[in-house]
């Protein structure tokens, strides 16, 4: 298997597909901190059917590397930010990722898949108090950047607008 399975499976949306692209036991870190990583299949399967359900407008533009580690991105939009998404992936002998990690630019965006997804991998793993209380922590945060992005970066770049 090249990349080619797991990008066909994150266009189509198609969660069984994507399940094949990866090891029984792979492991998959996330952009938003080092503290959780979802390992095998019964972690990964929740966690792409948040994917599916937030991304849109999903395109990938880049597939690099050799036949064991490839990195692969796309853009997309979560909550109407626009994101750019790299995922360096390792394969093991058989093609199948055994290792994702996955890099998240811009900063809004970033916070918006925070705000997306953390409430609803909570709710997927039975939390659902837990998934309220993400939601309510996150739109202060989500709040100050989107303000950041479109006020004060401009300030800074010289490029007011």
């Amino acid at each position: 298997m090249s990349t080619e399975t797991y990008r066909r499976a994150m266009e189509t949306r198609d969660v069984e597909l994507a399940m094949t692209a990866f090891a029984p036991d792979a492991v998959l870190y996330s952009p938003l901190t080092s503290r959780v990583r979802f390992t095998g299949h019964a972690e990964l399967r929740p966690l792409i059917e948040v994917a599916f359900r937030h991304l849109t407008d999903l395109g990938f533009h880049t597939d690099t590397g050799d036949a064991r580690t490839r990195v692969v991105v796309h853009t997309a939009r979560i909550g109407g930010e626009p994101i750019e998404e790299a995922a360096l992936l390792r394969l093991n002998d058989d093609g199948l990722i055994e290792e994702a990690t996955l890099f998240v630019r811009t900063l809004p965006g970033l916070v918006a898949l925070m705000d997306s997804f953390g409430p609803d991998i909570a709710r997927e793993n039975g939390r659902p108090v837990v998934a309220r209380v993400l939601s309510v922590l996150v739109k202060p945060l989500l709040a100050m950047v989107r303000s950041g992005d479109r006020r004060a970066v401009p300030l800074v770049s010289g490029r007011a607008g």
